[in-house]
């Protein structure tokens, strides 16, 4: 096993959210000091958010009886009780006026039985729900959950737009975090985006964590997202 650096300590401290306010902020600056550093952390987060949405397999109810018949034995039937008590061997020493009284007794709890025990039994068949099994679509596209963080402790709302979102920043809105962090986890299918922090509704300014940024054709830089799998 590879020994952790101060590096990979910090960004695991990070995931499980133990970072203290004074230290997330620290962390993000190295992180936006550090191209390597970031390729890290963003690439854990990745990791994270897909581990976290993986699906979760259900056993049929056919599988869950198997199980049980094989680990509980089945209760013997109160005939199987009965021949077992008759026919179990046993040393009794007889004379004759116990062997008529338990003549007697055993005629007498035989008829009764025979009067308590139902005429005829019928089994009626019923139709049972089939078992249901989990399916999964495997022909959708895949897509990779991708986290964008902006650090921006003044402000009072934070959304995004771009191409994944037809550059409308009122359906992807971040949440707040402790020490004025806004982040948001988006599912995207492989390939590359443009996109921009919108602050306070009016303020449009690119991600300062982005590895690339182009031009938009009027003046400004976007954020380049390059996704793949």
């Amino acid at each position: 096993m590879v020994p952790m650096n101060n590096h990979d300590l910090l960004v695991q401290r990070f995931l499980d959210n133990a970072l203290s306010p004074e230290e997330r902020r620290a962390f993000l600056q190295a992180v936006d000091a550090d191209a390597a550093l970031r390729r890290h952390w963003l690439n854990l987060e990745m990791i994270a958010a897909e581990a976290a949405h993986l699906p979760k397999i259900v056993p049929s109810a056919q599988f869950l009886g198997r199980l049980k018949a094989q680990v509980v034995p089945s209760s013997p039937s109160f005939w199987t009780r009965l021949c077992a008590a008759v026919t179990m061997p046993r040393t009794l020493e007889w004379n004759l006026a116990g062997a008529m009284a338990a003549g007697c007794i055993a005629v007498v709890a035989v008829a009764g039985l025979l009067r308590l025990a139902p005429e005829r039994i019928v089994e009626v068949p019923v139709a049972g729900t089939p078992a249901q099994t989990a399916s999964f679509n495997t022909s959708s596209d895949p897509k990779v959950f991708v986290r964008l963080i902006l650090v921006q402790p003044n402000a009072q709302s934070v959304s995004v737009a771009g191409d994944f979102n037809g550059w409308n920043p009122a359906q992807t809105k971040l949440d707040r975090m402790d020490g004025g962090v806004w982040t948001v986890t988006i599912p995207l299918k492989p390939g590359r985006y443009e996109y921009m922090f919108v602050v306070n509704g009016k303020q449009w300014i690119a991600d300062p964590l982005a590895a690339e940024d182009a031009g938009d054709g009027f003046g400004s830089q976007n954020a380049v997202l390059d996704v793949a799998i």
